[in-house]
């Protein structure tokens, strides 16, 4: 394919939205609309060098093969060895081993099936995977071995004329299945080739279909194709369905550029023209900087995001020149497959030695000892636990008579501390981890549904005929098992039905949730615990790297408006069932959300022992909370 200025150019537009996007810069909200730009782009490129070969009778399909193995390949293996020495030194030994792993389904182009069962790709959790960005690659990958291939068939055997239109059909039925799941099961929309073939089959369609524009044409095709780009990288939020029919907006506006073909300002541009040479690189290179000050908590730091942003484009600058403009020209196809394959191959086996060793003997990371977790385990009380069936935490806390009843998840584990403070004598822990409190439910993994109603309906009996009377204060996570966009273990779902809507989803949780806490309420005054904010990594982890590479230890903390937001559903079902039984409403976020920030650490301690659970040092911030509630009881 002759090289074109405006596509060149596109390619800058769309790796500046990404970068910009994933380092929260305003005004770019919808910047990871420029992936669907590329995907086009590369649709394309690749239409016109396989029909471009099929017309000429020389398209060779291992020749293909071996020219993308040679465009992708290289660069990518670099950064993902790079990733593996900075992770042997640097990152605890868990998060090494995972980054192990996706090294390999990164080199081995099946990293979305990967990331795809983590949940959605806006979700906290997967922002702390240093290769997740390499899901688009695996996509791109997936319809390079298969699209050449259909081309062939449909070209040799119905011709030129039919095979268009073939693919036409094809890109119609992606774009319907893409419209559907993402619907249904977005998830999957996002991460899977079938619905998001037709991003690439719409380029090639501007291949296959040419059009000859007058110049003003030209003009307003490219004037209104960026306009429409823009307005997705500017509309679009983490909020919106994607791909789905929002996705036809950066297509088709990427199709009218492509099609324009013009010599413009936009497209003669040179530091665009620069930036669109090296965006491959840059986009490779800025995901694990965009990791580094998320897992630090330095994201919203404008000096330290500025300085990333510039050190994702040097970096990519760097690749692109030492690294991507090096890989030699395919002059013998076999050779070629077996030189850049043999590199992914090469790097893959390294991952899968360094995993195997690691874990079996973790001593070998002698470059940094690990410093250690915050103690899950309280101080502040003696405790004495039963055995029970469930695997769960079945205690008595503290000495004296039993004057309350905690009841829960995990976090009435690891938040008994800061009831224990206030309560004068002992209390019950009843708190299975992973489990919602609700008596009839469903969740995605099924071990964990069997022990959490197995230990619920046992502590639910106990409470209609034991300690009738004591108060018992309600602990939960349920902005985990309240968030239906979680595709994950702890996932809740009702009547077998995992497709309804948000709306529908809250009223269903909201009356089973009420249902569960009126039932506790006949027979024992209630309160409830809001959920504890949540930080989106790990905070000890966090602070660790910062000050390892940095050697500096900034306070973590995330906008209490954040925490709201995942907290909605939640938190309405808590406001429903307080006021249709009865209960007592508990807010611990005054007390770990000071001026507008819930704190991950404070002076440079963690309060957390990982993202969710509080430890001493968090519980002593909650002081206060329940002083009231012992008081009038």
């Amino acid at each position: 394919m002759q090289f074109r200025n405006n596509v060149n150019a596109l390619r800058a537009l769309a790796v500046i939205a990404v970068v910009l996007f994933h380092f929260k810069i305003g005004g770019f909200g919808g910047g990871f609309t420029g992936v669907d730009v590329f995907f086009v782009i590369s649709g394309f490129l690749m239409t016109g060098i396989i029909f471009s070969g099929l017309r000429e009778g020389s398209f060779s399909l291992f020749r293909f093969y071996a020219s993308r193995a040679r465009r992708i390949i290289p660069a990518l293996a670099v950064m993902c060895s790079v990733l593996m020495i900075f992770g042997f030194v640097y990152l605890p030994l868990d998060d090494y081993r995972e980054a192990l792993r996706t090294v390999k389904s990164s080199l081995l182009f099946s990293s979305n099936f990967m990331f795809a069962k983590g949940g959605s790709y806006f979700d906290a959790p997967l922002h702390e995977n240093w290769l997740l960005h390499t899901w688009s690659l695996s996509v791109e990958w997936q319809f390079y071995v298969l699209y050449p291939v259909i081309a062939i068939g449909l070209f040799k055997f119905f011709g030129e004329a039919k095979a268009r239109m073939a693919l036409v059909a094809l890109g119609v039925l992606s774009l319907i299945s893409s419209v559907i799941f993402t619907a249904t099961n977005p998830v999957f929309s996002f991460y899977m080739l079938p619905t998001r073939a037709w991003e690439m089959i719409a380029g090639g369609l501007v291949f296959l279909f040419p059009l000859t524009l007058s110049k003003s044409y030209r003009s307003a095709f490219e004037g209104t194709g960026l306009l429409l780009i823009v307005a997705g990288i500017y509309g679009f939020s983490e909020q919106d369905q994607w791909p789905g029919y929002l996705a036809v907006l950066p297509v088709l506006g990427t199709a009218l550029v492509i099609y324009a073909n013009t010599n413009s300002v936009f497209s003669k541009n040179g530091l665009l023209q620069y930036a669109g040479k090296i965006s491959y690189s840059v986009y490779l290179w800025h995901w694990p900087i965009v990791v580094f000050l998320y897992t630090c908590g330095l994201l919203t730091s404008p000096l330290h995001t500025w300085m990333a942003i510039a050190s994702s484009f040097l970096l990519g600058a760097l690749s692109h020149h030492l690294v991507e403009s090096r890989a030699k020209k395919i002059t013998k196809t076999s050779w070629a497959i077996y030189r850049y394959g043999g590199a992914a191959v090469s790097v893959v086996a390294v991952a899968a030695i360094t995993a195997s060793v690691v874990k079996d003997y973790p001593a070998v990371r002698f470059a940094f000892v690990e410093q250690s977790q915050p103690a899950y385990t309280s101080k502040l009380y003696t405790q004495e636990c039963y055995p029970n069936d469930f695997e769960a935490a079945d205690c008595k806390l503290g000495s004296g008579d039993v004057s309350v009843i905690i009841f829960g998840d995990s976090h009435a584990q690891s938040t008994a501390a800061a009831v224990q403070v206030e309560n004068p004598q002992a209390s019950l822990s009843w708190a299975r981890g992973g489990c919602p409190t609700l008596l009839n439910f469903e969740m995605q993994d099924k071990d964990l549904e069997r022990k959490c109603k197995g230990f619920n309906k046992l502590k639910m009996e106990a409470l209609q005929t034991t300690h009738l009377g004591v108060p018992v204060v309600l602990f939960s996570r349920a902005a985990l098992y309240s968030d239906p966009g979680r595709d994950n273990g702890f996932r809740v779902y009702f009547d077998g039905n995992k497709k309804l809507s948000t709306q529908a989803f809250a009223e269903k949780y909201t009356q089973e949730y009420t249902r569960t806490v009126c039932s506790i309420a006949e027979h024992h005054p209630v309160s409830i615990v809001r959920p504890i904010p949540e930080m989106p990594f790990s905070v000890y982890k966090g602070i660790n790297l910062q000050s390892r590479i940095l050697g500096s230890k900034s306070d973590i903390s995330v906008p209490v408006a954040d925490y709201e937001k995942r907290a909605q559903i939640a938190n309405a079902a808590i406001d429903s069932a307080a006021k249709q039984c009865g209960a007592q409403v508990l807010d611990p976020v005054p007390y770990l959300c000071p001026n507008g920030q819930c704190m991950g650490s404070k002076d440079g301690v963690p309060l957390y022992f990982d993202d969710n659970h509080l430890v001493d040092a968090g519980n002593k911030q909650l002081k206060g909370l329940f002083a009231t509630f012992f008081s009038s009881n």
